[in-house]
């Protein structure tokens, strides 16, 4: 399979959302996610990638 995530093709066996943050070490409490052009909301992380699809991955950084 191969999707976008935040701009750069990605190729590998992405089976959602959860399993992509899983293995970017990011915590999904700490992001939002953009799937295809809309906010996916927290309860739809388990729904799977499709092909092609384009993720968008936005963090949360504390700052002072």
């Amino acid at each position: 399979m191969e999707i976008i995530i935040n701009g750069k093709s990605s190729a590998g066996a992405f089976k959602n959302i959860n399993d992509l943050l899983s293995r970017e070490d990011l915590d999904p409490k700490l992001v939002v996610v953009e799937l295809n052009g809309k906010i996916l909301p927290k309860e739809d992380y388990d729904k799977p990638l499709r092909d092609g699809d384009a993720v968008e991955i936005v963090q949360f950084v504390a700052g002072g």
